[in-house]
């Protein structure tokens, strides 16, 4: 049993040693789950596939018609394939799992009197765990601190009604759960039981899987392959039935089908698909974005708008308290003896904030104020209350031993909590000018007020009537990331809108918005009160100019997707608070922030920022551009390379003379194919163009008739140099061993000329592509090994003694390698 007791009288967390010593006891923080796919389960799968029962059935026959060799052979090549096939699989699958890590989630815990950020799996029981809404609870825990929490714990109860928690409470009423929801308020909670011992797992649940529906790229290549496996069975069996009926030989007839469906079935197009968006999304989290679903790979490609926050994501997230005003005047933030009112609007500030929390600004007020206040045993904390639609502020009662009653702080908007102040026209007057003034100047101002009433509302709220008092305003400064104005204009030349959508003052949005260069001048700015003032179509039109948004609430961000979406706009969008999961479900693409943003954001995204930059997200439009080309050129190299192989195969049905083309050759042609159209395709550098163009349309396909046509053509002319070579051969009268390796060399050849040509032109300079250099090198050493070997040779039907002519492909091939390997280096020296 690894429960313990709550200690609320720690404010100062566990010890490190003391986790170290927890977890070496209990293990984890992890509930049981799926075993992972092992070898022999990849194994089994890899083996039942077409390809390879082909093999297997071909080395068969061989073995019934008395040809051994030939027959082992072809099993050592089934195992050869296979083991290159599991070598994928597997690699895949630990980059999936990788992946998942990334992907889970992470709470924040008092340790040593520091606030940490730790993956959920390292929570002990003790710890102090800091929670807020939006949170997904990792185990369970004993509400300590803080005002009444409401938890969502559908998940273990099935009741869609949030349940109200108080701190101190008898039983449930303090107790929460693992796997419940964090649906309003904040506080503090101590760890009771973890992993297997928490009530989740007790009853026996794991977290589930989301399963995501094919995407449309997706059904569209399936379908693409359904067809190419029904023309394949097709011209297998009619070639098949045409030659034995030509000759007679039935064996040499199904001989010619089974290597004609080897070289025809289409599985190298589920490995395309695979490898590319597996480890594209490895590449993109390597460049600090996590991709939670693959459509989220394919679509980036076509995004028209970037939907984005300010905080955090344009500027650091590092706020500083620069400057006071006290209603009087400004006040030196480094002075060493504040006056009376400054120090009440500090002191006011920190009623109003957690001294433990995560939020940027609090952070920063408690920085300032040189720590939390020392415990004067005058004001308990009572209800809590935090920002909400239509009320831009946190609220924060605190009950008062001394003169009784309850004294109520409030953090938040200047303009809305101002308005709500009764007082000397001229303070307020002053503070609004203040507000105008700082906020110009692209500072983020909030305004602290107070008052009193006899008791605390159970709710936080206040009462009808209340009269506020302000205290002054507080300014922060978060400075702009020094990479974002490069970001935004890189954006601009790819033909993207970047709108950014902020709950901020118009004037610092303003000012941002500027820096960022968002617009060559002035930009427009809607706010969040004119917004809601217009009809649907008003706001379309608005949205042909506007790209500054402020003092927006999350609804109305919901609002402004689909009003950009209505537009024809692919959007995507960024969020980070429980509100915004609607939005980031309604994107395109729903892209949450890693670091500031809660669980749910994080579940209803389809990407995660783990750094919250900005930066990282136009690099992953970058990158989706670059798999979304890398597969189109996969796919037409693809369907080029097949047709020399099925135009050879088809030469003794149609004009006789002798098979050119054995399942040997084919395997041998396959360890070409497959990494070439996977891991050489996978590995190719964004064009130069790549973010110099518009975005793709999201209706494109991702395989036309046109680009078929195209890769046919490309293919023909490869199988006429195939022709030539063998017309050639036959004029100087070649044996039919020598027209064999004739037709396998010119098939070689014709293959690296069609990945060249796929490939396309890269810039000088441009990054290499190693997996095309090695597959080269490889190409080389194994028709090296031809020449070499006689007996082996033999084996591929090819004339052991070759003339010397023949030693010009693999040179070549090593020429090639050597040239570009020194190419280069050259370049990046």
């Amino acid at each position: 049993m690894n429960a313990v007791p709550p200690t609320p009288d720690n404010p100062r967390g566990l010890a490190s040693d003391e986790v170290l010593r927890l977890r070496s006891r209990d293990g984890p923080n992890l509930l049981p789950a799926a075993p992972r796919r092992g070898l022999l389960q990849m194994a089994w799968e890899v083996m039942t596939q077409p390809m390879i029962l082909l093999l297997l059935v071909t080395a068969g026959l061989y073995g019934l018609l008395g040809n051994r060799e030939d027959a082992a052979l072809l099993m050592l090549s089934a195992l050869l394939v296979g083991g290159l096939a599991i070598y994928q699989a597997h690699r895949t699958e630990r980059v999936l799992h990788a992946l998942k890590d990334l992907s889970a989630p992470r709470c924040t815990v008092i340790r040593d009197g520091q606030a940490l950020r730790v993956a959920s799996a390292e929570l002990v029981c003790g710890d102090r765990l800091v929670i807020d809404e939006g949170d997904r609870l990792a185990a369970d825990a004993r509400l300590v601190e803080g005002g009444t929490v409401q938890v969502d714990e559908s998940q273990l109860t099935g009741e869609s009604l949030p349940v109200p928690k108080h701190p101190g409470g008898e039983g449930s009423e303090s107790s929460l759960s693992a796997g419940s929801l964090v649906v309003q308020g904040d506080g503090v909670a101590v760890v009771t039981a973890t992993g297997a011992r928490t009530t989740l797992g007790r009853l026996g649940h794991s977290l589930q899987q989301l399963h995501r529906r094919p995407s449309r790229l997706e059904a569209e290549l399936k379908q693409l392959v359904r067809r190419v496996a029904i023309m394949a069975l097709l011209i297998c069996l009619v070639s098949s039935s045409l030659h034995a009926w030509r000759t007679g030989s039935w064996s040499e007839g199904l001989l010619i089908g089974l290597t004609l469906a080897m070289s025809l079935i289409p599985e190298e197009f589920a490995v395309v698909w695979t490898v590319m968006l597996a480890i594209g999304a490895w590449r993109l989290a390597r460049q600090g974005v996590l991709t939670r679903e693959p459509q989220a790979i394919e679509a980036l490609g076509t995004v028209s708008v970037l939907c984005v926050d300010k905080t955090g994501t344009l500027t650091r997230n590092e706020m500083a308290l620069v400057a006071l005003h006290d209603g009087q005047a400004p006040v030196d933030v480094n002075g060493h003896a504040p006056g009376e009112r400054a120090a009440a609007l500090l002191a006011g500030a920190m009623r109003a904030s957690l001294p433990h929390g995560i939020e940027p600004m609090d952070r920063a007020i408690f920085r300032a104020a040189g720590g939390p206040p020392p415990a004067d045993g005058r004001f308990t904390p009572g209800p809590r209350l935090g920002v909400g639609p239509g009320r831009p502020w946190v609220t924060h009662w605190w009950r008062d031993s001394e003169a009784g009653g309850a004294t109520v702080w409030l953090k938040g908007a200047p303009e809305a909590l101002l308005a709500q102040c009764s007082g000397d026209p001229a303070l307020l007057a002053r503070l609004a000018e203040c507000t105008r003034n700082w906020s110009s100047e692209g500072m983020r101002v909030l305004a602290v007020v107070c008052g009193r009433a006899d008791q605390a509302p159970a709710d936080g709220s206040l009462p009808a009537g209340l009269a506020l008092a302000p205290l002054g305003l507080l300014g922060f400064q978060d400075p702009l990331r020094a990479d974002v104005p490069a970001a935004v204009a890189a954006c601009r030349a790819a033909g993207m809108r970047v709108v950014m959508i902020t709950g901020d003052a118009p004037l610092t949005a303003r000012a941002i918005a500027l820096q960022a260069g968002l617009q060559a001048a002035a930009p427009e700015v809607l706010t969040g009160v004119a917004l809601a003032g217009m009809s649907d179509a008003e706001l379309r039109q608005q949205l042909a100019s506007v790209q500054v948004f402020a003092r927006v609430d999350p609804a109305q961000k919901l609002r402004i997707v689909q009003a950009l979406q209505q537009r024809g706009e692919v959007v995507a969008m960024t969020g980070d608070g429980v509100n915004d999961a609607p939005a980031l479900r309604a994107a395109d693409i729903g892209v949450a922030m890693g670091q500031r943003g809660t669980d749910v954001a994080r579940e209803a995204a389809a990407l995660v920022l783990l750094n919250d930059d900005f930066a990282s997200l136009v690099q992953a439009v970058r990158a989706g551009r670059r798999i979304f080309a890398n597969l189109h050129q996969a796919l037409g190299y693809l369907f080029a390379v097949h047709v020399p192989i099925v135009g050879v195969s088809l030469l003794p049905v149609l004009m006789g003379g002798p098979v050119l083309l054995l399942p040997m050759h084919v395997v041998a042609l396959e360890l070409i194919i497959d990494p070439a159209c996977s891991l050489v395709f996978e590995a190719e550098p964004a064009s130069a163009d790549s973010m110099r163009v518009p975005p793709r349309a999201a209706s494109a396909r991702l395989f036309t008739l046109r680009a078929a046509l195209r890769s046919l053509a490309v293919g023909g002319l490869s199988f006429l140099g195939v022709l030539l070579v063998q017309a050639l051969g036959h004029r100087v009268g070649w044996s039919d061993e020598g027209l064999r390796l004739a037709s396998l060399a010119s098939i070689v050849a014709g293959n690296l000329l069609m990945l060249a040509w796929f490939r396309g032109r890269h810039p000088r300079g441009a990054p290499g592509n190693t997996a095309l250099q090695v597959l080269i090198a490889g190409i080389g050493l194994g028709w090296a090994a031809l020449l070499a070997l006689p007996a082996l040779a033999r084996v591929f039907g090819l004339p052991p003694d070759l003339p010397w002519q023949w030693a010009l492909l693999p040179a070549a091939a090593a020429l090639w390698c050597t040239a570009q390997l020194a190419w280069r280096r050259t370049w990046r020296t």
